[in-house]
């Protein structure tokens, strides 16, 4: 009987599932024919059947109602035959019984091929070595399933072994049989002829059979040996079902606290809107959205336009809108009016600068002497900017600033030069005799007869008395300022004020008379006294009258001041003597009576209309800075170059741009980023480079080829070619190769040739030399004759070191493999050279 295997066919209409209709393919081994060697066990009927994939319940239910379905819907086929998987199916050969002729016994003839000669009693002469092998040809062979082992035994072929290629293929079971194999799929999967298991899309298979692989609304999704269910957008999987989810228990968009309705649908849902709202569709990420819509909120100020007046502004709402005013407006929205900042204190303007309304806005402006944009103004020290202009001292103020003089100096009405200050002019002077004016300062002295004392101020009689006798021929008195000699009687001091003389006549010594000397009939000496002076007791010296010693005080109106012989009329602080009658006074007014003031008292001036000011000047305030003169009640008359109240306004000529502002006349003071007269220069920081030019703030322009954000990125670009090999690396630069120098490479390296060219041979590049005339070789040899050169060629063996690489463990414990390298040494041969010369001359012959 011969070993085949049956399929059990249920038709062929759904080819994708292969032969076998079931999940699992059941394989039948029928001898039909006895074997060769065979016992009688070999007519009976082996049945296999593998193990059948567990499947759950529903799945199970599900595949046995499908290939129900689709065997009642197909005709049973005509049996194909059957077909043994694993082994070709073969017949054995028929054996006939050899009759051995009966007559004497002679020796068998050789059997052919691997044959054996039967034992005798089996009626066969040749026959195969072993049960289950059959004759082909003259050999014989195991069937299809065994492999021969030695020479006569024949051996099961375990076609499941993995090296043998894998009879059933992936996603199978193999079990190995003698002579075959049996196959049976993993679950999920189907036996095809040629294709092995294949996996089953169950989804189509449901599809194609009219059964639902997931129950309701839920979506079959096919994987390798499998399938999953999972429920559509709007549901949720409750144990096996799709459930509808109630969106509108949760968050819709709808709106519902804003009085919007929501209304469940199967799958998803539908808003109901209140005015103001519009139904429009749920925006959603993913390939599929929900066929649902949501209360969005209608902008009416994009969809209605210009709603609100003109300097209106729509602010939508939900579910409505509102109208606004514009900023530096106010009212309702539709009726705006303009909204004076300044004088509701609502800008933002600093401190220091004044407030200018604007229809719809306003501006801030720095005051005089400050900086900034108007919201934060802070003060602008001139005294740092030349000093503010001033002679000597600048002390900066907030806003302003003010130039003051050192000691002995005073500023001059510009405001800023100092005049020196003529101290001895003061009537206060400090100096007690004589004051002498200096630069910032001053000088005392004294009287003769005076000394300065150590204070510097006052001075100091000198008594004469002490030195000398003062001169005096006689006695010495000391006087204030000097002193006074003294004669006894009769005689009396000469000329020279020190020594003593006898007088008789009027011719010497005055007859010792003070003032006037008369000779009298009798010969005698008379002395008489001028006007305002009386004789003195002793008849020759002449006394002072003090006119101002009566009830008349000598006529004068205030102050009578004698003098030796007369007096004069002088006035109390604050008075003068009248130049018209000296004996009169008048007050004194400082500074003087201005603009046709009269001075009625000292320092009081009697002023008229417009000039209220000390000495009758007219006051302006803030007071007339820069130079400037206060005309009238707050009008000031300013130096050119400065205007406005009190003359703070520079003057400009050229407006400053850019932010720049005006502090001085025709000088801008420009922000950070600008500069020149009118701040029209940009600055760039750091400056550009190489000819650059600064076009804007920051910005450079290059010339020349040079790049960059400040022109630093040097262009690669030569005006001359670079030789000798020589590649162009930037301006006017080469980069040279090797034996060449220079901006354009051409200069040729030499370096000293070794060894040193003879003769006076000069080395050139590359160790070489250029050889003069009468010479040759390698390092010019003067030749005489001509010379053969022979090359001798030699090897040297020497060590070389060179790096090999080695795979060992490392890591912590050596739980990694890693390459390593070392350093070996091996044996090398270098080729070497060897030159010798021999120099060949013609030998000359003796005797010629």
């Amino acid at each position: 009987m011969s070993l085949k295997a049956v399929h059990l066919e249920t038709g062929r209409k759904t080819s994708r599932f292969g032969n076998c209709r079931s999940f699992v393919c059941v394989f039948h081994r029928v001898r039909t024919e006895p074997l060769a060697g065979s016992g009688d066990g070999a007519n009976e009927v082996l049945k296999h059947s593998p193990p059948e994939p567990q499947l759950d319940g529903y799945q199970n239910e599900l595949i046995e109602n499908a290939i129900g379905s689709l065997i009642a819907a197909t005709p049973s086929p005509e049996p194909t035959g059957v077909s043994l998987v694993g082994v070709t199916s073969q017949t054995a050969p028929q054996l006939t019984d050899a009759t051995t002729p009966r007559g004497p016994t002679t020796a068998p003839p050789p059997c052919p091929g691997n044959q054996v000669v039967l034992p005798q009693g089996t009626g066969e002469g040749c026959g195969c070595p072993a049960a289950g092998m059959v004759r082909d040809g003259d050999n014989c062979s195991c069937i299809a399933g065994f492999a021969l082992q030695g020479a006569a035994e024949c051996q099961d072929v375990d076609e499941c072994v993995a090296e043998l290629g894998g009879a059933c293929g992936p996603n199978a079971n193999c079990v190995n049989i003698p002579g075959s194999h049996m196959c049976s799929c993993h679950r999920g999967y189907l036996m095809m002829d040629a294709g092995g298991c294949q996996d089953i899309d169950e989804c189509a298979l449901a599809a194609v059979s009219g059964l639902q692989a997931c129950r309701g609304v839920a979506e079959c999704q096919n994987s390798p040996g499998a399938f999953s269910c999972s429920c559509p957008q709007g549901y949720a999987m409750a144990g096996k079902d799709c459930v509808d989810v109630d969106e509108c228990a949760f968050e819709t968009g709808c709106g519902t606290a804003l009085g919007n309705a929501c209304i469940n649908t199967p799958g998803s849902f539908r808003c109901l809107c209140l005015l103001g709202f519009r139904a429009q569709p749920l925006a959603c990420v993913g390939p599929v959205c929900a066929d649902s819509t949501v209360c969005q909120d209608v902008d009416e100020c994009k969809e209605k336009g210009a709603v609100c007046g003109d300097q209106g502004v729509c602010v939508n709402t939900l579910g409505s809108y509102t109208c606004a005013c514009q900023p530096g407006y106010r009212g309702n929205g539709t009726h705006c009016e303009d909204e004076n900042e300044c004088a509701l204190g609502g800008h933002g303007c600093d401190g220091n600068a004044r407030c200018g309304n604007i229809i719809g806005s306003y501006f801030c402006q720095c005051y005089q002497g400050f900086n900034g944009d108007g919201h934060s103004c802070y003060d602008v020290d001139e005294c740092a900017v030349n000093n503010g202009h001033c002679h000597q001292n600048c002390t900066n103020g907030l806003g302003t600033y003010q130039c003051q003089c050192r000691a002995g100096y005073l500023l001059a009405q510009d405001g800023h030069t100092c005049k020196d200050f003529d101290e001895c002019s003061d009537l206060k002077s400090r100096c007690e005799h004589v004051c002498t004016n200096t630069q910032g300062s001053f000088l005392c002295s004294c009287r003769p007869g005076y000394e300065l004392h150590i204070d510097g101020h006052r001075c100091v009689d000198i008594d004469e008395c002490k030195i000398q006798n003062g001169g005096c021929s006689n006695s010495c008195t000391n006087t204030v300022g000097g002193r006074t000699c003294h004669c006894a009687a009769p005689l009396l001091l000469h000329t020279d004020n020190l020594s003593c003389v006898n007088v008789t006549t009027c011719g010497r010594r005055n007859g010792g008379c003070d003032h006037t000397c008369t000779m009298g009939a009798e010969g005698r000496l008379h002395c008489s006294c001028r006007a305002g002076w009386r004789l003195a007791p002793d008849l020759r010296s002449c006394l002072d009258v003090n006119e101002c010693g009566d009830f008349t005080n000598a006529g004068c109106q205030q102050v009578c001041v004698n003098h030796p012989g007369a007096f004069n009329c002088s006035c109390r602080e604050g008075y003068q003597v009248r130049t018209d009658d000296l004996a009169k006074c008048q007050p004194v007014c400082a500074p003087p009576c201005q603009n046709y003031g009269v001075c009625v008292s000292p320092n009081n001036c009697d002023c008229p209309p417009g000039y209220p000011g000390l000495g009758c000047l007219a006051m302006c305030t803030p007071p007339c800075a820069h130079g400037g003169t206060c005309m009238r009640w707050n009008i000031c008359q300013c130096p050119s170059g400065w205007t406005g109240v009190g003359c703070h306004t520079a003057v400009c000529e050229l407006p400053c741009a850019n932010g720049g502002r005006c502090v001085g006349p025709n000088t801008c003071q420009c922000p950070s980023d600008y500069t020149g007269p009118q701040c029209l220069l940009p600055l760039c920081t750091p400056a550009c480079q190489h000819g650059g030019r600064c076009v804007d703030v920051n910005k450079c322009t290059c010339v020349g080829g040079w790049q960059g954000a400040r022109c630093q990125i040097e262009p690669v670009q030569c005006r001359k070619p670079c030789l000798n090999g020589g590649v162009c690396a930037g301006l006017n630069r080469c980069r040279c190769a090797g034996g060449f120098t220079g901006n354009h490479c051409e200069t040729a390296v030499t370096t000293p040739c070794v060894p040193p060219c003879q003769h006076g041979a000069t080395c050139s590049p590359r160790n070489t030399c250029t050889c003069p005339e009468g010479t040759a070789g390698l390092r010019c040899e003067k030749l005489t004759c001509p010379v053969v050169t022979t090359v001798v060629s030699m090897s040297r063996a020497v060590r070389k070191g060179f790096r090999e690489s080695y795979v060992d463990r490392c890591g912590p414990l050596g739980v990694r493999i890693c390459t390593k390298y070392r350093i070996n040494q091996a044996r090398v041969y270098v080729q070497a050279y060897r030159v010798g010369y021999k120099i060949h001359c013609v030998q000359k012959k003796k005797g010629r």
